[in-house]
């Protein structure tokens, strides 16, 4: 369990220096995932993290193939939560807007 925890939590950072990484990087959005797998691929190798074999899953030939997936893996995950993010802050910017429209028309029915 402490695998996964440690796993996400990778992630996590990785999302987090991808969006750093668009906010002050020109056409940034177009290599999100691209920048998100590289970004995992060195943090798995510079941390030596292999979740397959610390899992028992191993029995791989070569070692530097499950750190290699690991960081594509922590790279698809920091994808993934980075559009669960965005959902939900699109979400509490629509239901904000939209609350602020009716109260203005509420406001000029009644007045």
């Amino acid at each position: 369990m402490h695998v996964f925890a440690l796993f996400l939590f990778f992630s996590f950072g990785i999302m987090a220096l991808t969006m750093f990484g668009e906010r002050y990087l020109h056409h940034g959005a177009e290599r999100w995932v691209a920048m998100a797998c590289a970004l995992g691929v060195g943090m798995a190798w510079l941390a030596n993290f292999d979740m397959w074999s610390t899992w028992g899953i191993g029995n791989l030939r070569y070692e530097w193939v499950g750190v290699t997936m690991t960081g594509l893996a922590m790279g698809g995950t920091a994808t993934f939560l980075h559009a669960v993010t965005e959902f939900f802050s699109g979400l509490h910017r629509k239901f904000h807007d939209q609350a602020e429209v009716m109260e203005q028309r509420e406001l000029r029915r009644a007045a």
